[in-house]
C-alpha cells in the first residue's frame, strides 16, 4: 500500500487557498516540513494527523489516502452469504 499523504495535504491546502507557511504556523512546524510532506521527502509526525485531518475537515483515512478494499455493505453481503451457507450444511 502506497501512502501519499503529501499529495492529499497539498491538494487540501490549495483548495483552502492557504500557503505552506500558514499551514505550518497552524500545525506548529516549519514551512520546510510542510514542503517535505508535500513532495514526499518525509511524513508528518503521527501526532499531527488528527490536527491536520480536523483542519482540512477530512478523516484520517482520507488524509492518508486510504480506501477500504471492501465497503461495509460488501462485507455484510459476504457475511450473510457465508452464514447462510454454513446454516444449510
Amino acid at each position: 500500500m502506497e501512502i501519499n499523504v503529501g499529495a492529499v495535504i497539498s491538494a487540501n491546502r490549495k483548495q483552502k487557498g492557504i500557503t505552506q507557511q500558514a499551514l505550518a504556523d497552524f500545525v506548529g512546524v516549519s514551512k520546510a516540513s510542510v514542503s517535505k510532506w508535500e513532495t514526499g521527502q518525509s511524513y508528518p509526525d503521527i501526532t499531527l494527523l488528527p490536527i491536520l485531518a480536523a483542519y482540512f475537515d477530512v478523516s484520517i483515512d482520507k488524509l492518508m489516502a486510504y480506501d477500504a478494499q471492501l465497503s461495509s455493505t460488501e462485507i455484510r453481503r459476504i457475511y450473510t452469504s457465508m452464514k447462510q451457507a454454513f446454516e444449510t450444511q
